[in-house]
């Protein structure tokens, strides 16, 4: 059977993949993905603590933390990069459901030094993207070691301890 040419363009368009930013990650795009790890407030990462700065998001800390140390902050959706495979769960290497920030620093020590955080989402449901639930992140420290960071609060503090903040820099204090 010979196929007219409308069909055969018709059938390689619908095998062809989709673009990387529409293509499904188990009903959600990488995009709507990246969406969703930029709009989680901090409440939903923090594991049950109590911070006074909980009803922010997670963009909107990011953004005040890195402050003039950062040329650029790029999001993307996805499989989880910042893994652990030590423990099976929440931070192993199959889990596809995963926002990430990479932070292009103003004056960086090495071309390895991009920090980076990973915003862990629940399963989609409907297309839509699940809730954040957990934090990871990754950065040099000042004494040029990388270090794996599971808790927001903890990559503040290394954040802080490499880029001391200024006298203006305006932090919710939580003592």
């Amino acid at each position: 059977m010979k196929l007219s040419r409308s069909v055969a363009a018709m059938i390689a368009v619908l095998l062809s993949p989709l673009p990387l930013a529409a293509q499904p990650a188990g009903g959600a795009s990488k995009a709507a993905l990246a969406a969703a790890g930029r709009q989680a407030t901090l409440e939903l990462i923090d594991y049950g603590s109590d911070y006074c700065d909980g009803d922010m998001t997670v963009e909107a800390w990011l953004k005040a933390l890195v402050g003039r140390h950062a040329h650029s902050i790029s999001w993307s959706g996805g499989k989880c990069v910042l893994v652990s495979d030590m423990r099976p769960g929440i931070d192993a290497s199959e889990w596809p459901y995963c926002a990430q920030a990479t932070i292009t620093l103003a004056h960086p020590k090495s071309r390895k030094d991009v920090p980076m955080i990973e915003i862990y989402l629940e399963k989609p449901e409907h297309g839509r993207p699940g809730k954040a639930y957990a934090f990871r992140g990754t950065m040099e420290t000042r004494d040029d070691g990388p270090e794996y960071i599971r808790f927001r609060k903890d990559f503040e503090g290394l954040w802080d301890e490499r880029f001391p903040p200024g006298p203006d820099t305006a932090r919710c204090k939580n003592d």
